[in-house]
């Protein structure tokens, strides 16, 4: 039996250019389309926190304020999750030298390691009180006021990185969904924590981290169709 040999690497590279070559160019460029979604997604982050935190905490930023069993620990933290955020945002929209983004183990590595390290994170040490002592407020067990956030949060990421990056990634679209998604759930777990002042494990697994898996897994299966040119 005759077995075809794959295709030779320059082979795919000239279908993929092809791709590219072959595809309306979009009234408004990717780059600049991308530049406007990463200067809004820090504002829109802070407007949605900052509504919801005075709306149920009367404060602005609850996360940082109450119940906190250590400033340095909350510090610490929440460079960590910025860090975090900012990495695999950079990741699931850099387009690379030539239009093809980060290489696939690099977005496959970006989507599995996001929700895990966040989990890692918040839960080996919280930096909040289980807890909180908050008298005017009677925070969930199951986070139910954090999903909201959480997905008031990572959809519009998500949404927003989706549209920016529309039939612009003509290889690996699968991964860049996921990886997409994932930094969609960071952005969502850096808004909770800011946002909630709860140290309850079984609070931050289902209302923090639960809602940084499901936006990678998402992303993969929702916004790579998007992505293909």
């Amino acid at each position: 039996m005759r077995v075809d040999n794959p295709l030779p690497a320059h082979t795919s590279r000239m279908r993929i250019q092809a791709l590219i070559d072959g595809t309306p160019a979009p009234t408004i460029r990717t780059r600049q389309r991308l530049r406007a979604v990463l200067v809004m997604a820090p504002v829109l982050v802070a407007v949605i926190v900052v509504m919801a935190s005075e709306l149920v905490y009367g404060r602005a930023a609850a996360g940082l304020e109450l119940a906190l069993q250590s400033m340095v620990r909350v510090v610490s933290l929440l460079l960590l999750l910025v860090a975090m955020t900012c990495l695999s945002t950079w990741i699931a929209t850099r387009r690379g030298v030539h239009g093809l983004g980060a290489s696939g183990m690099t977005l496959a590595f970006t989507a599995l390691l996001v929700a895990p390290l966040y989990a890692a994170l918040i839960l080996t040490s919280p930096a909040h009180s289980r807890q909180t002592g908050i008298p005017w407020v009677e925070i969930s067990p199951w986070g139910t006021r954090c999903l909201v956030v959480a997905g008031l949060v990572g959809i519009a990421l998500l949404a927003s990185l989706a549209a920016a990056l529309r039939r612009a990634a003509p290889a690996a679209t699968r991964l860049r969904g996921a990886a997409i998604g994932a930094a969609a759930g960071a952005w969502a777990g850096l808004a909770l924590f800011v946002f909630c002042p709860s140290g309850d494990p079984q609070h931050l697994l289902v209302g923090h981290v639960l809602p940084v898996a499901v936006f990678t897994v998402l992303g993969a299966v929702v916004v790579s169709p998007l992505l293909r040119p």
